[in-house]
């Protein structure tokens, strides 16, 4: 009797182990999920950029703007909330002197594109995800310009985010 007795204590006590060992692995998951930033997005942007002879004295300029979302959640931009998704094309100021310091976003705005047209207002990145979006500029020989790919989560209000990369290219007369 005493053996049987013992078998069946030792069954509920392997039994509550085992839930309480769900429970803690749970409440494990879910601080680690909070911690890495469940809501949080980051996305790795780089650009290319090459310059191709047109016709005359106009060249096109073909940026391809890298994106990578290093994360194991998706994320959505949205331009119903006031997300962006952009590339800009600017003028690099050429009347400036020796050691001077010339701002990315100074300049005036050559082209701009929106990245998200042709989305249906909707740009989702997959974890893990790798995007090239492709626009091509045509552009004036002889041109220094700066090129800036911004992502801009909730633009204009309180909780507004943002990450850009740039680049400067020299759009060559041949």
């Amino acid at each position: 009797m005493n053996l049987k007795r013992a078998t069946e204590v030792a069954d509920l006590s392997l039994k509550g182990l085992s839930c309480l060992a769900i429970i803690v692995a749970g409440a494990w998951a879910l601080w680690i999920f909070g911690l890495g930033g469940s809501r949080d997005w980051q996305l790795n942007l780089t650009i290319d950029a090459s310059v191709l002879p047109y016709r005359d004295d106009l060249r096109i300029v073909v940026v391809h703007v890298h994106a990578k979302n290093p994360r194991p959640v998706k994320f959505q931009l949205s331009s119903k909330v006031g997300d962006m998704y952009e590339l800009r094309v600017r003028q690099v100021a050429s009347d400036k002197g020796t050691n001077a310091v010339i701002d990315e976003d100074s300049g005036t705005i050559l082209a701009k594109a929106d990245l998200m047209s042709g989305t249906g207002g909707l740009y989702e990145f997959l974890p893990n995800a790798e995007m090239d979006d492709m626009r091509m500029f045509i552009l004036p020989a002889g041109a220094t310009i700066a090129i800036t790919a911004a992502v801009t989560q909730h633009k204009g209000k309180s909780d507004e985010d943002s990450n850009s990369v740039s680049t400067v290219v020299h759009v060559a007369d041949r």
